[in-house]
């Protein structure tokens, strides 16, 4: 794991980024996330091309249930798809990622109210659906564990399927962000109005475990 940068050019601002080089490497979010009825991730992505594995870009893990909600994709004819697990439902690869060399942006939403999550990609919908609402769904675990290019197969371990590329301006935030709000994100607007549990800014709340 070593550091990179991102350029955006829309607010011309630097941003540093983590560089994802070896299946053992990884980060972890220190922040305190309470039990979240809703919940979106937006990140910025560069995928390695060389990688076909599938690969966890992030996972939170929970001691009360450990696959509660992670961004995983699969590289398919120079294109990853991408797909959440979201409470131990593992759903379809759909949305698509090029694989290019380049920076994109992506988006994951989630709320238990209705069932409903997207995907968005750079800024349009990439895959989304709808659950029946349920009066009894359940809000994901808090008191979890996030952690960046890992699986986690146990509560913070047992590593499996690491993501290689290069990552950064990642967000966390207790709500389902609306369309509106994730293409604002998308052209580096910030969000003054909704506070996040995490933002990339808190640099300094991230362990890196660096691996060769």
């Amino acid at each position: 794991l070593v550091l990179c940068q991102y350029l955006c050019i829309s607010t011309e601002t630097i941003l540093r980024g983590l560089s994802f080089t070896s299946k053992d490497g990884y980060a972890r979010v220190n922040a305190s996330f309470p039990p979240l009825s809703a919940v979106s991730v937006c990140l910025r992505v560069q995928w390695d091309p060389r990688r076909n594995d599938v690969s966890t870009v992030f996972s939170y893990a929970a001691r009360a249930f450990v696959n509660e909600f992670q961004l995983r994709g699969k590289t398919d004819d120079r294109k990853v798809r991408l797909a959440l697990l979201i409470q131990g439902q593992h759903h379809r690869h759909k949305a698509e990622l090029p694989v290019d060399g380049e920076w994109h942006h992506v988006c994951v939403t989630w709320r238990s109210s209705d069932g409903f999550w997207a995907i968005y990609v750079d800024g349009e919908t990439g895959d989304s659906e709808k659950g029946k609402a349920r009066g009894n769904a359940k809000d994901i675990h808090g008191e979890g564990i996030f952690i960046l290019g890992q699986d986690q197969d146990t509560f913070g371990g047992n590593f499996t399927e690491p993501f290689f590329g290069n990552l950064t301006d990642l967000s966390v935030w207790g709500e389902a962000l609306e369309f509106e709000q994730v293409t604002a994100l998308h052209t580096c607007s910030q969000l003054t109005n909704h506070r996040a549990l995490f933002r990339w800014q808190d640099w300094s709340n991230i362990t890196i475990i660096f691996a060769i």
